[in-house]
């Protein structure tokens, strides 16, 4: 019987005539045929001659695949097989793809007056305790009084304009942190690193809705003409970023001492290709983990300061149910007009005629559905974008990266 390391004499005879390490069922079926006649078919099947155990088993038997296949490469739905998302993440997908489907109709129907609300000067509540219009068939969200609106119709034209601007400051916020958060974790005890630090926590130090407010007032008060929606969004993310950039910044710096990079720098990689090769890659977690905590500021730049411009600020006067406050938007706000739509401004509003014990009466009636729909809009936006991150996030783990 020839004689011989076995491994080496399987590996030769299973191995195609390219020298390709890829093992197609063609060449596997080869390799048990030779195996049976080069060492005997007793001792291929697992006994010896003399009627003992042999350590040589037998091969499993090929996967029943095309002789042009490789078996050592899955395809894509294999892989995703092997590694699911999760029932969050699809669930996540679902709802943003239904407010997609929501913003891109509301482009199609409101495109005459997509930046203002249709208003109907009956619903305005022209005399004292004027009947509130609830939920119906009609109007299955009830009336806005304040605005003079149905409350289905606002929110829906209202959705292009709010996933415009969540989405244009979470992206903004997200790319600057990641990218300098990886930047200074890669240069850790460097001069880019105390830079980008020193400059991330001055930033953070003050709580983000109140330096994004005044920083839009002292731009309004300069400029009044330039300034708006465009402008905000990017000053939000340029202010909220430092959460995203620490969090980073310490994955980015683990990431950097691992052996796979080490070995990068040993070979004469550059830093541009370690940043992007490895340190971006391993560090994209803690900014998913950021995200959906950065829409909260947003919103409460967005309800708040309107909300308390209307009802703390001003004396509410009789009118709807007990009290009737005229909507108006405070000189900082980056709206164009108290008529906008969007769902912050719409949500002010509703609290200040629903809920009238925010303004300080406690015997007015409570109109519910002024301000609980608003609400279950931002957050079933603020769901679907947390679902989604954290589906992505389990993911990325799962595939090994840091």
């Amino acid at each position: 019987m020839p004689s011989g390391p076995l491994p080496h004499r399987i590996q030769r005879i299973g191995f195609t005539a390219s020298k390709s390490p890829v093992r197609t069922a063609a060449s596997s079926g080869a390799t048990v045929s030779s195996l049976r006649w080069f060492y005997g078919a007793d001792r291929i099947k697992g006994t010896d001659v003399r009627g003992g155990e042999s350590d040589l088993t037998a091969p499993p038997a090929a996967p029943q695949a095309s002789p042009n296949r490789p078996l050592l490469k899955p395809r894509w739905s294999e892989r995703v097989g092997r590694r699911p998302f999760g029932l969050g993440f699809w669930f996540g997908v679902a709802i943003l793809l239904g407010y997609l489907v929501a913003a891109l109709s509301a482009l199609v129907v409101f495109r005459q007056s997509l930046d203002l609300l249709a208003t109907n000067s009956a619903w305005v509540p022209p005399e004292p305790y004027a009947p509130a219009i609830g939920p119906s068939l009609a109007h299955p969200f009830g009336v806005l009084p304040g605005l003079g609106v149905d409350l289905l119709q606002a929110l829906w034209q209202a959705t292009p304009w709010d996933l415009a601007i969540v989405g244009g400051i979470l992206a903004f916020d997200a790319l600057l942190g990641w990218f300098l958060g990886a930047i200074a974790g890669l240069n850790e005890g460097g001069t880019l690193d105390a830079l980008i630090s020193w400059v991330g926590d001055t930033v953070g130090a003050i709580p983000s809705f109140f330096l994004i407010v005044g920083v839009f007032a002292g731009l309004s008060a300069i400029a009044p003409t330039d300034v708006g929606i465009p402008l905000f969004i990017v000053l939000f993310g340029a202010i909220i970023w430092p959460s995203t950039a620490r969090l980073t910044r310490d994955r980015a710096r683990l990431v950097a001492r691992q052996p796979y990079v080490e070995a990068t720098r040993a070979c004469g990689g550059s830093r541009r290709r370690i940043l992007l090769r490895h340190i971006l890659p391993g560090s994209v977690t803690p900014m998913l983990t950021q995200l959906p905590l950065d829409i909260a500021p947003i919103y409460f730049v967005l309800i708040v300061f309107p909300w308390f411009w209307d009802c703390a600020s001003h004396s509410p006067k009789a009118g709807y149910g007990a009290i009737y406050v005229e909507p108006s938007l405070p000189p900082f706000s980056p709206l164009p007009s108290v008529g906008f739509p969007e769902w912050g401004n719409i949500l002010a509003v509703g609290v200040c005629y629903g809920l009238p014990v925010s303004t300080g009466i406690v015997q007015a009636p409570v109109f519910w559905w002024m301000f609980v729909f608003p609400l279950v809009a931002i957050l079933g936006l603020a769901l679907a974008i947390a679902l989604v991150c954290d589906g992505l996030d389990r993911r990325i783990t799962r595939l090994g990266h840091f």
